[in-house]
């Protein structure tokens, strides 16, 4: 083993690049670098809205804006029943949010929407624009 590489192991752990690296040997980008960023054709200013995009502007603010908890309840279990690849708290968070809000505790329902956005808007917005709601 090299002493550059011997003293980046015993430095804590530099996982699999950074060993490679280490070694002298080329290192990959991770994927998520390396991909060019998905192209839309929806969302953007000038442009169609994407499918969750236009529902969430028609249904959910409508249901938020109007403070009816009822309302609200359904269109947070609509989006607990199409939870995207990869994003496993999200039908909890949903479903936790209807329940505040069968409850009438809309502002925890609401807090569940900020919830979710605060995890998953970014990559969704990424990743899953385009897939059909």
């Amino acid at each position: 083993m090299s002493m550059k590489l011997m003293g980046a192991v015993l430095m804590g752990g530099i996982g699999f690049a950074g060993a490679a690296w280490a070694a002298g040997g080329p290192a990959d980008a991770p994927a998520s670098i390396a991909e060019e960023a998905k192209k839309f054709d929806c969302g953007k200013k000038g442009q169609k809205p994407c499918p969750m995009q236009g529902w969430m502007k028609k249904v959910m603010q409508t249901a938020t804006t109007s403070g009816d908890g009822e309302k609200i309840a359904k269109a947070l279990e609509y989006i607990a029943s199409k939870p995207p690849p990869g994003m496993s708290k999200w039908v909890a968070i949903s479903k936790e949010g209807a329940e505040k809000a069968k409850k009438g505790d809309i502002d925890g329902a609401k807090k569940s929407c900020e919830t979710c956005h605060d995890l998953y808007k970014a990559e969704y917005k990424a990743k899953h624009r385009d897939l059909p709601f």
